[in-house]
């Protein structure tokens, strides 16, 4: 073998061993940006501090759904959905080549009430825009148009939803009275935070309600968390979540208040607390 080929061979081994440094370099860079051992969901989820938390979350809740249902007499009452689960996430970085993170396990507790009545669509509309304000319930939601003053309401959005725009044409004007009457707000809801707190999502997180109202033929859209639960059990190797309490969404028996009833409201509330992991 030439000499000149014995240094080709040569340069090509050296070069060899050099991509293979490399690579192995890059792949334990990355790795070592990895958020390391993911934290014990279950063992989290039956702490004792996260059993006291439950209970008191859970009474909050119960408690104020409860009210909600007590002031709307003129519904019927369908049932209610509870999904209470633990879960893991990785913290949110969008910077490359930043370390990852596991965040602070935390759990959250919603309840998901059905009620069904008969009547004027948007008159409900207005009779539960009360009911809400007085339980404390604020909307986060603001409509595109709204009058000086005017606080955003399910009325509102329906008036919004069925307005046509200005100097509208006959089609314009029959799609807008066409709109499916179907309305859904998002609510800050107002809780005492006897309970510990989640970790890492700041101190004044936002207790999150959401009033979803269809008028036959349509269903709400909330599911009481069957998508989650669903997800879980397609999944079950992936141990990022944990259900304490899991009572799922009955569509069959609200589907069923049609054609006995007109129209369909879901109320959830949705309270997160802290773990003892």
């Amino acid at each position: 073998m030439g000499g000149f080929k014995k240094v080709l061979i040569g340069c090509g081994v050296l070069a060899g061993i050099v991509v293979a440094g490399f690579v192995g370099d890059v792949a334990w860079y990355f790795h070592s940006l990895g958020p390391g051992s993911q934290p014990d969901v279950l063992k989290a989820a039956r702490s004792a501090p996260t059993q006291a938390a439950d209970q008191a979350v859970t009474a909050q809740v119960d408690s104020r759904t409860g009210q909600l249902r007590a002031a709307l007499p003129w519904a019927t009452y369908l049932g209610t959905a509870v999904e209470d689960v633990c879960k893991v996430a990785l913290a949110p970085d969008g910077s490359f080549g930043a370390k990852q993170s596991w965040l602070p396990v935390t759990c959250t507790r919603t309840d998901t009430v059905y009620e069904a009545f008969d009547g004027d669509f948007r008159q409900h509309l207005v009779q539960l825009d009360g009911v809400l304000g007085k339980a404390g319930w604020r909307s986060t939601d603001l409509p595109p148009m709204r009058r000086q003053g005017e606080q955003p309401s399910l009325a509102g959005w329906f008036d919004y939803d069925h307005t046509p725009p200005s100097d509208p044409d006959p089609s314009q004007i029959a799609a807008a009275a066409a709109f499916p009457n179907v309305v859904r707000l998002g609510y800050d809801v107002p809780v005492t935070e006897d309970f510990a707190p989640p970790k890492g999502l700041g101190p004044h997180l936002p207790h999150n309600g959401t009033v979803e109202v269809s008028q036959a033929p349509r269903l709400p859209t909330l599911d009481g968390g069957q998508g989650d639960h669903d997800l879980m059990l397609k999944y079950p190797s992936v141990t990022t979540s944990y259900f304490r309490a899991w009572q799922p969404y009955n569509r069959t028996q609200v589907a069923a208040a049609y054609p006995a009833h007109g129209a369909v409201i879901a109320i959830a509330l949705s309270v997160s607390y802290g773990t003892g992991g």
